[in-house]
């Protein structure tokens, strides 16, 4: 696969998105009709006109039934959602305003665009991730990677760290329109590696403005009692009081006025800033045991936090930033805009893909923990099925691990296996990603070998083999998502294209650019996450003890090791890799 010249990052959001991209060590954000940001927000006008960002937003207040707010929350789901006359997935919405946004990134850089790098929640799960890069498949985009939100603007911030600056702890704090997610995250000589995170990828300021509409509503009902709030009046409501959320940022009381906002009369009333944020104050609850279980997670605490970071508008909220300083006993950072920080990450990533020097080397990790479901070993006729791990939350990607599992009755033809995404035991508390069988297997005895892998890219998506040991006859399955959840591309194309104007077999609208295969990811963050695991292995075997030569030995090979990351030597390292890998195998044995 040929280097692009141009990859772009774009932030996908809920409520707002972005794009950027990185050229000659500066990154920049690139306008979208005359803004840095653009509404989420899709449209059609009263003519049938097909309209997004600002113009659809403006229009959804008047015209509800024609427009398409939020399609972020609904990533990775079979709903569907009204447009004109037509029903639509959130992924063809999405494609629609990623496609404004290549738009506006080939206008302002002057040639084609076909390539990017988009963000996601980190919490996003397999179904969610796959339904971005499908949305970026219509959009006419190669998705050369999904990253996680909150590590792209720790991506951001490390790219502008000096080589020579101290370690710090950063705590990514980050709350948009309709997901949140904390991450904790180092920064060291320019290498970006989370640690952990955790989030909820159904809170946001969506949230805050649904409150704050209802609060509005009840105070109308009580100056004029019998009065009924359609659909468009609700919309109304909700554009109102999300303008007053964003000037309670800033005043500490807001006087909201809308004549004629019902028959029965106007929206009169004063909103105070100490009523809005009791009326967050349980959704925020909900943000810091998130921060909590990732502090735990990482086996870290606030003490260890050097600064902690802001990302998203809901964050602007001044409660926010008390929580945090009060919770943690830092000082809260925004030295990046808060809505443009994610799109500079993912365009500093971006810039890396597409061979420029980097400015920052990303480690990511897995934020959900990846099972395989078997009997428990528990004796008696009734045995209990339970979720067995194989990737635990938190594993720096990319990873490849295996498990050993065995058939339970003689000469047993096949095996299923059932791949959960989640932390519980209980498969029923998990997500189940899907299930696949192993046929024909040999007519033996029960206890019948069958050897289990994962493995996840740094995309963040799973490819599952299942082998049977004695014969070699294997499956292999790539759980980008559950089948039936997965859109058809070519439907989508077809349903977008009388929207757009065009032929559904245009390219020049939509590219159907498949990679020839994905590379094995042998990149600097692959090589650099493999010697920090062999860096942990090495230390576990010397405290465990073994003679002084081969200590003496591991210590030359780690020093060897710490000079090629510090020299981003990443050919040596990979070769240093092996021969560590190696000698530990040999003293492990």
């Amino acid at each position: 696969m040929n280097t692009p010249d141009i990859v772009i990052g774009i932030d996908l959001g809920t409520t707002n998105s972005a794009v950027a991209v990185a050229k000659d060590g500066k990154v920049e954000i690139i306008p979208v009709h005359g803004s840095q940001t653009m509404p989420s927000a899709v449209g059609v006008d009263p003519t049938g006109k097909l309209i997004i960002g600002k113009a659809a937003k403006n229009q959804s207040i008047s015209a509800p039934e024609s427009t398409v707010l939020s399609a972020k929350r609904l990533m990775g789901t079979e709903e569907t959602v009204s447009l004109g006359s037509k029903d639509y997935r959130p992924e063809e919405i999405s494609a629609l305003i990623l496609g404004e946004l290549k738009k506006a990134a080939e206008t302002h850089l002057g040639q084609p665009v076909n390539h990017a790098v988009i963000t996601v929640p980190a919490f996003f799960n397999e179904r969610q991730r796959q339904a971005t890069q499908d949305a970026g498949t219509l959009a006419g985009l190669t998705v050369m990677r999904i990253i996680n939100e909150p590590t792209a603007a720790a991506l951001a911030y490390g790219a502008g760290a000096a080589e020579d600056s101290a370690p710090e702890t950063i705590l990514v704090y980050d709350l948009g329109g309709g997901t949140f997610d904390v991450s904790l995250v180092t920064i060291e000589k320019g290498i970006v590696e989370v640690k952990a995170s955790h989030g909820d990828t159904h809170l946001g300021g969506d949230d805050f403005d649904q409150a704050l509409a209802e609060l509005a509503q009840q105070r109308h009902l009580e100056a004029h009692p019998g009065a009924t709030f359609t659909p468009v009046i609700k919309r109304r409501i909700k554009g109102i009081m999300e303008r007053a959320k964003i000037a309670l940022s800033d005043a500490p009381y807001v006087q909201v006025r809308e004549e004629y906002l019902t028959p029965e009369g106007h929206l009169d009333t004063e909103l105070s800033r100490d009523d809005y944020e009791q009326l967050i104050d349980s959704h925020l609850e909900k943000t810091l045991v998130c921060l909590q279980q990732t502090l735990e997670q990482a086996a870290s605490s606030a003490a260890a936090v050097d600064k902690i970071m802001l990302v998203g508008g809901a964050t602007r909220t001044p409660r926010v930033m008390q929580m945090l300083q009060q919770l943690l006993g830092n000082r809260v950072h925004q030295e990046i805009d808060p809505d443009l920080i994610v799109a500079m990450g993912a365009a500093v990533q971006g810039a890396t893909l597409a061979g420029q020097p980097a400015p920052a080397i990303l480690i990511d990790i897995t934020a959900h923990s990846y099972s395989n479901a078997a009997l428990a070993a528990d004796a008696g006729p009734f045995r209990e099925l339970i979720c067995v791990p194989i990737i635990s939350r938190g594993t720096a990607l990319p990873v490849t691990k295996s498990e050993v599992f065995s058939t339970h009755v003689d000469n047993q033809p096949r095996v299923q296996i059932d791949v959960y995404q989640g932390e519980s035991y209980d498969p029923e508390q998990n997500n189940l990603l899907g299930t696949f069988f192993v046929e024909d297997l040999a007519s033996v005895a029960r206890g019948n070998e069958i050897i289990v892998q994962f493995k996840i890219d740094l995309n963040g998506m799973l490819t599952t083999t299942a082998t049977e040991k004695r014969t070699g006859n294997a499956k292999t399955i790539t759980f980008d998502t559950s089948g039936q959840h997965r859109i058809n591309l070519d439907a989508a194309r077809s349903n977008l294209a009388e929207l757009l104007g065009t032929d559904s077999d245009d390219k020049e609208v939509y590219d159907d650019e498949e990679e020839e295969g994905q590379e094995d990811q042998e990149d600097s963050a692959a090589i650099l996450s493999s010697a920090k695991s062999l860096r942990r292995r090495a230390d576990a075997l010397v405290k465990k003890g073994i003679n002084d030569s081969d200590a003496a030995t591991i210590q030359k090979q780690l020093e060897d090791s710490t000079t090629a990351i510090q020299a981003k030597d990443w050919p040596s390292l990979s070769k240093l890799n092996d021969s560590l890998s190696d000698l530990l195998f040999y003293l492990d044995d």
